[in-house]
């Protein structure tokens, strides 16, 4: 008996193929940030597959939005870093 569900690597390449239209449409810096999107989807595509989403494509949305507000974070952590070492931890 075989699968009756695509795999969730299966969906994600089925997706972006999808988009590819749109990716063209895109200048190249933008279709540069879209791949790394789809990149982080996949990076991510454990915890799609847990998600068990009746849309795929919600569980591959949260996947990019996760790594965006990762790297958001990491920014913000190493910004303060920075600030904390220039200032001695003093806020002004």
């Amino acid at each position: 008996m075989g699968r009756t569900l695509p795999t969730i690597t299966m969906t994600l390449a089925s997706e972006e193929e999808a988009w590819k239209l749109f990716r063209r449409a895109l200048r190249k810096e933008d279709q540069e940030a879209f791949d790394a999107l789809w990149r982080a989807a996949r990076r991510h595509a454990a915890p799609a597959a847990m998600a068990g989403r009746a849309v795929p494509m919600d569980a591959v949305l949260m996947a990019m939005l996760t790594a965006l507000e990762r790297q958001v974070l990491d920014l913000e952590r190493y910004l303060r870093e920075r600030h904390d070492a220039k200032t001695g931890g003093v806020d002004l």
